[in-house]
């Protein structure tokens, strides 16, 4: 990976505060991403409908809403190396309810919002944390490297991780497992030195967080506003993520009704996007540099629209398999006994999304870390941090009562249209990336 090589060559693998708050972040952000995965497939066994899993992923996304502005504030005014203690520790504890009151759609809920909620101060804190353990010279490759290893946390955590262990071992090792990485990331920012905090916390947090979140989201959109293809950057970025949580809410119930299997199953479909992810990331490297990233980036945009137009022509497909002569068993032998390769070939589909989300976020995310300019760099990541949390939050208020209706076909359909629509709509900025390259153009534009 060219992000530890990097590390590597600027000594980063030997900075020991660097190493345990990359450690730290690892597996806390691995956790707290199984922790909203598993809990889907728990509120799906016990409720067997798809408006619950989508309520439940709203809970991860309405603390983002409710506390982003003023969470950044209030780290600046603790010391954050406590921030980072307190916070996993926290999220350790807020495990424990699971454990002790067993499958309970309330407690599920309960938590996935305290995690959530916890989370908007860890993610701050760490990114503050940053500076005062590494040299300015090395600061471009450690945010680079902690981006990377962000994503990362969210493929093994909510793809891998969390489906694996339910279906292998059950809910109750998943959560010992959870607090147990928590516990463990907060002994590693023990070993952090301490950071003072730069202002003292007092009662016009929420004011200032507000005054200062309005000031930075304007300068973002004023800079945006001269640079579409990194406005069309952070649309791609936003979009894939609210894809991944849709198709988090939805693949429960699309195990269930669709591959006539039991929720916990649902590791045939996020196993092989998992995997698809990871092998997306080796072909992009050699793909990226032939047709460059834009084209990478509208090659995945139709490939997610075929892919999920296919999963969505799957459920009466699966219901002729099931009605037919193969259908005589009836249930899960009707479809998995009588048509073995029909899950296969959803599989399959389900690793071809995995791949296109791979050529469509990291393009997106490379074109932006190298174009913003260091002194708005922050402020556009806030407004990409507040764009997927929006993009997510409408969605996800309507597929799950669509798919409980209509069926979660309509739901699919529906993202297909959507996802063809953006590539239709950026495809100008896209090749204007690619034709219009004048001597002084970067890296990004050229590739």
């Amino acid at each position: 990976m060219a992000e530890v090589t990097q590390a590597a060559q600027h000594g980063l693998l030997r900075n020991r505060g660097f190493m345990a708050l990359w450690a730290a972040q690892i597996l806390s952000q691995t956790a707290a991403n199984a922790v909203t995965s598993a809990l889907i497939v728990l509120v799906a066994e016990l409720t067997h409908n798809n408006t619950s899993s989508s309520f439940l992923i709203l809970l991860a996304i309405i603390p983002a809403v409710l506390f982003g502005f003023a969470g950044g504030v209030i780290v600046d005014r603790v010391d954050r190396r406590i921030v980072l203690i307190v916070t996993n520790s926290a999220r350790a504890v807020a495990i424990i309810p699971l454990l002790l009151a067993g499958d309970s759609v309330t407690t599920a809920y309960l938590v996935n919002f305290l995690v959530a909620a916890v989370t908007l101060f860890f993610v701050p804190a760490e990114a503050a944390t940053i500076p005062s353990i590494v040299r300015r010279s090395d600061l471009l490759v450690a945010n680079s490297l902690f981006t990377f290893t962000f994503n990362g946390a969210f493929l093994v955590g909510f793809i891998i991780l969390a489906p694996v262990m339910v279906s292998l071992y059950g809910f109750t090792a998943l959560w010992f497992t959870i607090v147990i990485m928590f516990e463990i990331a907060s002994v590693l920012c023990l070993t952090l030195p301490s950071v003072p905090p730069t202002a003292k916390l007092g009662a016009d947090v929420a004011e200032r967080a507000v005054t200062e979140t309005r000031r930075g989201i304007a300068d973002a959109f004023h800079y945006l506003r001269s640079t579409p293809l990194v406005t069309w950057a952070m649309v791609y970025i936003a979009l894939t993520y609210t894809l991944v949580a849709i198709a988090g809410a939805l693949a429960p119930g699309f195990v269930r009704e669709v591959l006539r299997l039991g929720e916990r199953n649902v590791v045939v479909l996020v196993g092989p996007a998992g995997i698809g992810v990871v092998v997306g990331l080796g072909v992009l490297n050699v793909v990226s540099r032939r047709i460059g990233r834009s084209h990478a980036i509208g090659l995945g945009l139709l490939v997610i629209s075929i892919a999920l137009a296919a999963l969505a022509a799957a459920r009466p497909f699966a219901d002729v398999f099931a009605n037919s002569q193969f259908g005589q068993f009836g249930g899960l032998a009707a479809l998995g006994g009588a048509l073995p390769f029909f899950i296969g070939i959803v599989s399959v589909t389900a690793f071809v999304f995995g791949m296109a989300y791979s050529f469509i976020t990291v393009p997106a995310m490379t074109l932006l870390q190298e174009e913003l300019p260091e002194d708005i760099r922050g402020r556009v990541f806030g407004v990409l941090n507040s764009l997927v949390s929006i993009f997510s939050f409408l969605p996800l208020i309507i597929v799950g009562p669509i798919a409980d209706v209509w069926g979660i076909a309509p739901v699919f359909v529906l993202a297909a249209a959507a996802v063809f629509g953006v590539w239709l709509a950026g495809r100008s900025a896209r090749l204007k990336s690619v034709t219009n390259v004048t001597p002084g153009a970067s890296h990004a534009q050229l590739n």
